[in-house]
Order: C-alpha cells, then structure tokens, then sequence
C-alpha cells in the first residue's frame, strides 16, 4: 500500500474528504492533494495525523504491517487491559445494539437493546466533537454497499450528526424499515438514497414523505471496522 493508498484508506475510515481532512489538520486541502500525487509525506505531518486519528506512525510513513488504528480496540484487547487502565479515562465504552441497518433493500427493525461494548480512545471521539452518550455502534446487513461496506461490518453512527452533507453515509429510517445509504440532497427538496453496489438503483424519499415523517436520519456514520464469521 503507498503513502497515497493510506491517506485515500484514513479518509475513507473516518468518511471525511480532502478538505475536511486538512481542517483537521490545520493546514490546506492542496497540501493533502501534493501528498497523494506525490506519493508522499512529511514525518511531521505523518506525525500529526498518528496523533489525531491513531494510526501507526510506521505505517502511514512506511506502510508494512503496522497498520493498526489505535484509536479503537477489540474486546480481547480491552479485556486484557489492567482494571486501573480502564478507568483512567483514556477509554469509553460504545454500546453496540441489537440492530441491522441493510445494505440491500431495507430490513425492519429488531429491539435496540445493548449486547455489549466496544471501547474507543476518548480522544478519537473529542477530535470529531461526537458526544459519548449520542454514539452507537450496529452492524450492516447486505451487499448494496460494497466495496465501501461488507455484510455483517459493523459501524458506529453519531446520532447527533443527522445534518444531511452530499456524498456522506447516514443510518436512515425509511417507514419501518432501516438502511445505510449515501445521501444526496436534491434541488426540489427530495433527497436521493444511493448505494455503492450498482446492482442496486437509487431510491428517492420524496418532499410528502419526509413532511409526513416517513423517513429520518438516525446519524452520520463516522467509523467502521469489517469483521470475521
């Protein structure tokens, strides 16, 4: 993988573009073109985006094996952490629900009760202003959303990131039924639910549907990890 095939992977795990990937880096989105296009990176830049974001400073200078997000942990990895270092306030839990938003034509609803948690650095989520208690994590039930997103990926959603900005994924409700889709907003106020997989049409939840409380947005998603049978 090159330098530029892992700046184009960190975009892609925290869904975030160019300009908003210099934002955070304070520096401009030309800047973040010239490291694609050149295939290259400062080790002060590299640096900074390893403590933003987590990732392995090896890896983003170097590539190889190190390309582990410390930003998240699994559960052997938390479990094997001392009861003192869970407490240290480094780490908070996200309750991941008993709930699959298809990634095909739409799955209804189970009950949102909590099966367990899954921890994330504190500062990941500080870094995108998501607040702890609006963050949810569930899995995708489908293949409308490959290569983006696998069956039975799981995801985190900000609940209180229901903004709708063009290009971005949010969990959506449609009627009874909840999905994760591309939004696009259109010029007469319908809005578009696209999937990656073309196999798979685009969907238009018109102006009376959204008045009428047919359709919501549940979040934006803002990370996700693909996991084993």
């Amino acid at each position: 993988m090159t330098v530029a095939q892992r700046i184009d992977k960190i975009m892609k795990d925290h869904s975030i573009n160019k300009t908003e990937l210099a934002d955070i880096l304070s520096t401009t989105p030309q800047n973040v073109t010239n490291w694609i296009n050149r295939d290259a990176i400062s080790r002060k830049k590299a640096k900074l985006i390893s403590e933003k974001f987590g990732y392995d400073l090896n890896w983003l200078l170097y590539g190889g094996d190190g390309n582990i997000k410390e930003s998240e942990l699994n559960p052997v990895e938390w479990e094997s952490l001392s009861e003192d270092e869970q407490k240290d306030g480094k780490f908070v839990t996200i309750p991941v629900l008993d709930v699959e938003l298809s990634a095909g034509f739409g799955a209804c609803p189970t009950m949102e009760q909590e099966m367990y948690t899954l921890p994330f650095r504190a500062v990941t989520l500080k870094q995108r202003n998501i607040p702890i208690d609006m963050a949810k994590v569930v899995k995708v039930s489908g293949d409308s959303m490959e290569p983006r997103l696998f069956d039975k990926d799981i995801i985190s959603i900000n609940t209180a990131d229901t903004r709708i900005r063009d290009g971005k994924i949010y969990a959506v409700r449609v009627y009874d039924l909840q999905k994760v889709k591309v939004l696009i907003r259109n010029a007469d106020g319908s809005i578009t639910l696209r999937s990656y997989n073309p196999d798979y049409p685009d969907e238009i939840i018109n102006r009376d549907q959204i008045e009428n409380g047919d359709f919501q947005v549940l979040g934006r998603m803002w990370w996700h990890s693909s996991i084993d049978d």
